[in-house]
């Protein structure tokens, strides 16, 4: 099993990428920032999802997170994580929380190193209206606790929608950290439809790009004080420079250490930039000595921090603010 113990001797062999790797567009929820329960259901096949992992552990990546869609939906899930487990890659999932228990631990048996479970809110009725789901909360606090159960590392995400930044994000992370007991991460809203602005009230663009930034600073209070916020400070703070039009701690190198595969094989930089190559018919062409600061996705924003931890200034403060996480990275 992949292991802090196994990375680092591979961390300091090169291995430093990360690929986000959605491997069905299928999903039970009806997200309202999401429209993929509008398309038409797509997923890769096992044999083309092996020759992808094949590629990234041959290519130097460290890291695969998976994702869809809801990637518990993929029937071959289980042997996905297997087979990355297998070639050494460290395995991520973020998941609605609607798994079976059952499957839970078939995927913590095959080898991944760690599940997040959304969470967006601490009241059902808003989970609901959020997902459109019945009884979404309670799926996904009993995921939470089943996973931490059972050793899994876990913790719950949070996207920071329009009826959390306005009933504010600290009663969140109390709720997370407090009653579930598991760490919080957030996800940064880069472009949100003007109707989700309204969704449950008359929440206004500028009115919830203020409460945003305020919701930051208080996710970084929270962090600085010792609250079990999964997010890397560095993260946190280069979310607030970019509001605040400031020049990034660190650069998104998406397209170059962080890639995003979807269900067909197609290669891009990040969710936003124009595809790269085909995975499965294509020469790969990564790019190289990117520095980009458009958006703040995470899910490419903080694994470009990777590659760059040995710095002085990065390695220490990361440090000193990761002990309250220590059971997500050991």
């Amino acid at each position: 099993m992949v292991s802090l113990k196994s990375v680092v001797p591979k961390f300091f062999e090169g291995y430093r990428k990360t690929a986000v790797f959605a491997i069905t567009s299928r999903c039970n929820c009806k997200c309202y920032m999401c429209d993929l329960h509008r398309r038409e259901p797509q997923q890769i096949s096992l044999s083309d999802a092996k020759r992808i992992l094949d590629f990234l552990s041959e290519n130097k990546f460290l890291i695969v997170y998976i994702t869809g869609g809801e990637p518990t939906l993929h029937p071959d899930i289980v042997e996905i994580v297997r087979y990355a487990n297998s070639l050494g890659l460290v395995t991520s999932m973020t998941t609605n929380g609607t798994a079976s228990k059952e499957l839970l631990l078939r995927l913590k048996n095959a080898g991944l190193y760690l599940m997040s479970v959304s969470l967006d809110h601490w009241d059902e009725g808003i989970c609901e209206k959020i997902r459109n789901h019945e009884g979404i909360m309670a799926k996904q606090v009993e995921a939470l606790r089943y996973l931490s159960s059972i050793g899994m590392r876990t913790y719950a995400l949070a996207f920071l929608n329009s009826f959390l930044v306005e009933d504010g994000v600290e009663k969140l992370v109390k709720y997370v950290n407090d009653v579930v007991g598991v760490p919080f991460g957030f996800c940064y809203p880069t472009t949100t439809n003007i109707n989700s602005y309204r969704l449950g009230g008359s929440i206004s663009k500028d009115d919830y790009s203020n409460k945003l930034r305020r919701s930051v600073e208080t996710i970084m209070r929270l962090k600085k004080s010792g609250r079990p916020v999964a997010n890397l400070v560095t993260y946190i703070e280069d979310a607030l420079n970019l509001e605040a039009v400031r020049t990034p701690n660190f650069y998104c190198k998406g397209g170059e250490d962080v890639i995003y595969i979807d269900w067909f094989g197609d290669v891009y930089p990040c969710f936003q930039k124009s595809k790269l190559f085909n995975i499965l018919r294509e020469k790969p062409r990564l790019q190289r000595n990117i520095q980009c600061n458009d958006c703040l996705i995470n899910c490419f924003r903080e694994p470009s921090l990777l590659p760059q931890i040995l710095s002085p200034r990065l390695l220490v403060k990361e440090a000193y603010y990761s002990y309250s996480n220590r059971k997500i990275f050991k």
